[in-house]
C-alpha cells in the first residue's frame, strides 16, 4: 500500500501530465507525416503514463477499501459492538 506522500506525488505528476496534454493540443497541427507521427507518439507516451498512474492509484484504493471493509466487519458485524465513545 502506498503512503499518503506517494499518492500525492503521483496525483501531482498526473496533473502535470494532463497539463502537458492540454498544451500539446493547443499548439499548431503538424504539417508533415514525420511531424504527425512524432506528435502522436509524444501524446501516446503522455497518455500511457497517465493511465499507468491511474491504474496504480485505483489498485491502491481497492486495497484500501478491502482493508476498511474487513475492519468494519470485525468491529460492527462480529456480534459485539465496540464501546461507545464519550463526546
Amino acid at each position: 500500500m502506498m503512503t499518503r506522500e506517494e499518492k500525492i506525488e503521483l496525483i501531482q505528476r498526473m496533473l502535470g501530465l494532463q497539463h502537458k496534454l492540454k498544451v500539446h493540443d493547443s499548439v499548431k497541427s503538424p504539417t508533415t507525416h514525420e511531424e504527425w507521427a512524432a506528435s502522436h507518439l509524444a501524446r501516446w507516451e503522455l497518455e500511457d503514463e497517465i493511465t499507468a498512474i491511474e491504474k496504480l492509484l485505483t489498485e491502491d484504493r481497492q486495497h484500501s477499501v478491502k482493508q476498511k471493509q474487513k475492519q468494519i466487519e470485525e468491529t460492527y458485524l462480529s456480534g459485539s459492538l465496540p464501546p461507545k465513545k464519550k463526546t
